[in-house]
């Protein structure tokens, strides 16, 4: 493109040189900046590595579980801006968070949005397409911008051009940004004389002749091109593979020779990346940086949710987030760069290329609360003070009995940066469960725990309960599964519907992970059983039919000497009031607040007023509130809710216990006090839809 210059000013040629050059337009891939960045590659999240162009919009290679949540804690990238989503094979460590990116993307742009693009082998495309058919909300069964590509196929990216070698299990890939434009190089239009009156016609139509009759290309007045920027992503998952690599033979340069290899990205195993046989195929590439993305001991605990942790700690109970900022790099190989979250690495050809690392956002620093804190510690104790002077109702059971409930995710359809998705570990010295497992389940054990208690903890698990097929419910319970087994030899035994047998049987057989499924049973029309139970010598499952997808299921879980109930996702249905009659605490989904009571029926979810009603018919001891939606993130939907006096509301990394639910269930008075814009930012909109 040509900036047509209407007015040529009289100045001496060399000036006007200057200025015609800085009003000329070169193409735009001429002025563009890549770069590559890691994404994740901690104990909690496996690494990925993201592509960005100047517009920062470009691709993701191997988005493992935690990813999509671990985006958008990162400042900058936005997954709106992911064209296309690329797994070198196929594992549960490549590809778990394409869904809930895939989720994101649909609720967020609607019909919006571009095509998202998911390049991989056939086994990536089983995943995805069973995964669309029962674990997306019902009236989505097959997302249409979502497009499942066979990653053989794959040659272009955008002005990209991709090479796909393909060892045994895994691919390699190389990628070839195009070519930038030559630069007008100002001493040779000085050299050629050219008048001023001739350089549009130059640059436009390519030639100029001159008074002699010389004839002046515009490539004559070019700079020597570029390099076009290489970059090589390879996985090898065997000393095998690495031997099968060398074999391999990438273009690394065109027929004009100005391609450059810039980075070699390694996806490899530590035993595989120290073998003499991988040691063989570096040796190849001397000249070039090397990024290994594996998962290293860095914490990298990231989210606005920091802060309101921070003032819910010095109050009431809530799990201490665990840090780890001393990254090892004993374990990496001499020469290669090992990866980091956020870690940045620029692509310029024909430059010293360097890499960058931002860590403005990680956990531990300290968050300054200053006037909030004081208000809130002034007015928790005045709280406090009235209910230690007041009949105040108590848990009726030995503490050492009764489970600590820990709360990992609680909102609804996908995570955000406050709150993860459903999640909850119940644990008591004698047996520990989960009831539901959302993404990045085992990430937020780990963000609290650090990886070795939270492996420990998981290896102790009696049983993990599934109350539906969705995925935000279900989207976690590879993972747990997974170190369950790695940790004991044995498989985890998983309550699950009848409809989620299949989803996962097949996942079980693509990423290996054994699981052993126990089906809650079916609802089918005619089927007349409406209650199940399910014994062993420690518990006693008692489950009946949820209002909300097919086959989901609300659940109650009895130890000796304790009583919890748990809806999953439903409407009010007296189903379960009967089965959880007199339990000592009621976990209630609460997705929209009362005034949103049609919004509810049409999803099929309940409101805070809806979940209390049911707690009170239940004669429940307790009731905690979770799931909620969305739209409250920083605090839940409170505004004009009569909350009870034995009603409190989930927090993640919130820890009830006998000891500390009277603390809970006082704190929900000043949340008002204490979160002062966002409560009123609550009351707007909740006026809003009372007058829409």
């Amino acid at each position: 493109m040509i900036t047509r210059c209407c007015f040529v000013p009289a100045v001496k040629n060399s000036h006007f040189i200057s200025v015609f050059l800085s009003s000329f337009q070169v193409r735009r891939s001429e002025m563009a900046v890549a770069s590559l960045q890691v994404l994740g590659g901690t104990p909690a999240i496996p690494p990925a590595l993201l592509y960005t162009d100047s517009d920062n919009k470009g691709f993701l290679v191997n988005p493992g579980e935690g990813i999509q949540r671990m985006i958008l804690e990162s400042p900058g990238i936005r997954i709106g801006n992911i064209s296309d989503i690329i797994t070198t094979h196929c594992s549960w460590e490549t590809c778990a968070s394409i869904p809930g990116i895939s989720l994101f993307r649909r609720d967020q742009f609607a019909t919006n949005h571009s095509p998202l693009h998911v390049w991989g082998c056939e086994k990536v495309e089983e995943f995805m397409n069973i995964t669309q058919k029962e674990c997306f909300a019902d009236e989505v069964k097959v997302d249409k911008h979502l497009k499942i590509r066979d990653i053989s196929m794959l040659y272009q990216i955008g002005a990209i051009e991709v090479s796909v070698k393909k060892l045994k299990t895994s691919h390699c890939l190389l990628f070839k940004l195009p070519q930038k434009a030559p630069k007008v190089n100002k001493d040779l239009l000085l050299q050629y004389k050219i008048p001023q009156k001739s350089l549009p016609q130059l640059f436009k139509a390519g030639a100029v002749t001159l008074s002699d009759g010389t004839v002046v290309k515009k490539e004559d007045v070019l700079e020597e091109s570029q390099a076009a920027p290489m970059f090589l992503v390879v996985n090898c998952n065997s000393r095998e593979e690495a031997a099968l690599l060398n074999e391999k033979k990438f273009e690394l340069q065109s027929s004009d020779g100005k391609n450059e290899l810039l980075i070699v990205c390694h996806f490899t195993p530590e035993a595989v990346i120290k073998s003499e046989e991988y040691a063989k195929f570096l040796s190849n590439f001397k000249q070039v940086d090397h990024l290994w993305l594996y998962r290293n001991d860095d914490s990298a605990i990231l989210g606005d949710c920091r802060e309101r942790n921070a003032l819910l700690s010095t109050l009431v109970p809530v799990g201490k987030l665990y840090t780890n900022k001393d990254s090892s790099q004993e374990n990496v190989p001499p020469g290669i760069v090992a990866s980091r979250h956020l870690l940045k690495y620029h692509l310029f050809a024909g430059r010293k290329t360097q890499f960058g690392w931002n860590d403005s956002n990680l956990l531990p620093k300290d968050v300054v609360l200053g006037d909030r804190l004081e208000t809130a510690s002034k007015l928790y104790s005045r709280i406090k003070h009235k209910v230690n002077n007041s009949p105040a109702k108590k848990i009726k059971l030995q503490e050492a009995h009764f489970p600590d409930i820990l709360f990992l995710g609680t909102t609804s359809t996908y995570s955000s940066t406050y709150r993860n998705v459903s999640g909850i570990l119940c644990s008591s010295p004698n047996m520990k469960f989960i009831l539901d497992s959302g993404e990045f389940t085992v990430g937020q054990l780990i963000r609290l725990y650090g990886p070795v208690h939270a492996r420990s903890l998981i290896s102790k698990l009696d049983f993990l309960y599934i109350s539906h097929i969705h995925f935000d419910h279900c989207g976690g319970a590879l993972e747990v599964a997974r170190i369950f087994h790695e940790e004991t030899s044995s498989s985890l035994v998983i309550y699950c519907p009848l409809r989620a047998m299949a989803w996962f049987g097949t996942l079980s057989k693509l990423f290996n992970i054994p699981l052993r499924l126990v089906p809650l049973g079916s609802i089918a029309i005619g089927d007349k059983s409406k209650f199940q139970d399910v014994s062993s010598s420690k518990y006693t499952l008692n489950v009946c039919p949820a209002r909300h997808t097919r086959d989901s299921w609300c659940v109650v879980v009895q130890g000796q000497h304790w009583k919890i109930a748990y809806s999953g996702d439903t409407m009010p249905t007296e189903d379960f009031v009967e089965i959880g009659k007199n339990c000592d605490v009621l976990i209630h989904e609460a997705t929209h607040q009362s005034s949103l009571a049609a919004d509810a029926a049409l999803k099929k979810h309940s409101t805070v007023k809806q979940a209390l009603e049911i707690g009170q018919k239940m004669a429940a001891t307790y009731i905690i509130l979770t799931h909620f939606s969305l739209r409250y993130q920083k605090i839940p939907p409170i505004a004009n809710e009569k909350i009870p006096p034995n009603a409190l509301l989930a927090y993640d990394f919130m820890v009830v216990t006998p000891g500390n639910v009277r603390e809970w269930c006082d704190f929900t008075e000043i949340i008002p006090e204490i979160f002062p814009t966002e409560y009123q930012d609550l009351l707007k909109h909740h006026h809003r839809k009372k007058a829409a």
